[in-house]
């Protein structure tokens, strides 16, 4: 008798854990579904990006629309997402800022730790700049809710995290993890920005 009991216990146990297992697998795959590639941050940006330049010609000009600082963000963040190595030059250009203003802007962001200036391995003399981490980490958060309204991808929202109150710490520590992975992602298919440290 206690050894049918046991016997029962055991099968219970297990499909115990079996439904844990695939509950498990769903929420790993529910994750996996629910975080943005490379490709869908690049198509976010290229969308904001082109507005402004769109922006520009219709109205006639630049100067109505100073933002130099967000235009070079913009411009890095989508070099980053192309993974193509931004030197001065390029950087001015893309946020359609002469040289001398785009230089004073970038000193600025470098002083805020937004930007970082790394030289080539194979030519010191080139200079290249990207975005540190904390600003990297940022543009994400600000393009977090487009790109998945553009993908079509639901937030994640595991088991535990929905009985969480937004604005919350342990709420806050989830969508973390979240902006974690969408960065580590994002740095992986940079090849010029691996083992980079922000100064």
């Amino acid at each position: 008798m206690p050894n049918k009991r046991i016997r029962i216990l055991a099968e219970e146990l297990n499909e115990l854990i079996s439904k844990m297992e695939e509950r498990d697998q769903g929420i790993s795959d529910k994750f996996e579904s629910s975080v943005p590639s490379a490709d869908d941050w690049l198509a976010a940006a290229m969308e904001t990006y082109n507005m402004r330049r769109q922006r520009e010609k219709i109205f006639g000009g630049a100067d109505l629309f100073g933002e130099p600082t967000w235009d070079i963000l913009l411009d890095l963040f989508i070099g980053e997402l192309k993974s193509t190595k931004m030197q001065t030059t390029s950087v001015c250009i893309g946020a359609q800022v002469p040289q001398t203003t785009g230089l004073r802007w970038i000193a600025q962001l470098e002083r805020e730790n937004l930007v970082c200036r790394y030289r080539d391995q194979d030519d010191s003399r080139r200079v290249y700049i990207r975005l540190t981490d904390h600003a990297l980490r940022n543009m994400v958060r600000i393009f977090y809710d487009r790109c998945l309204m553009m993908t079509g991808r639901q937030k994640y929202s595991p088991p535990t995290l929905s009985q969480l109150v937004p604005g919350t710490p342990d709420y806050e520590e989830a969508k973390e993890i979240l902006l974690s992975d969408a960065i580590a992602r994002i740095r992986t298919t940079n090849p010029g920005s691996r083992g980079l440290k922000d100064n």
